[in-house]
C-alpha cells in the first residue's frame, strides 16, 4: 500500500487491524436475533434475517470507522495549520 495514497477498505481488511465490538453492540445483536427468532415462522426466514442483520452490522462498523478516521485526519490537519 502506497503511503501517500491508500484505501480505507484496505486498511479495514489489513490483518494487523483487529475489529472492536463493544459489549453493548454484542448484546443488542443478541437481543435482536432473539426477537427475530421468537417472531418468525420457519428456520429459513430466521437465517435470512440473521445474515442480513450481520451484514448490516458489518457495513455500519465500516462506515463508523471510516467516518472516525476521516475526522481524525481532518483534526490533525486543522491542528497543524494553527
Amino acid at each position: 500500500m502506497d503511503n501517500n495514497e491508500f484505501s480505507l477498505d484496505d486498511l479495514l481488511n489489513c490483518s494487523d487491524f483487529s475489529r472492536y465490538e463493544s459489549m453493548a453492540a454484542r448484546y443488542a445483536m443478541e437481543d435482536f436475533l432473539q426477537t427475530v427468532k421468537e417472531n418468525t415462522d420457519g428456520e429459513k426466514a430466521f437465517e435470512k434475517i440473521k445474515q442480513d442483520g450481520r451484514d448490516l452490522a458489518y457495513c455500519t462498523f465500516n462506515d463508523g470507522f471510516k467516518q472516525g478516521f476521516c475526522f481524525a485526519v481532518k483534526s490533525v490537519k486543522f491542528l497543524l495549520k494553527s
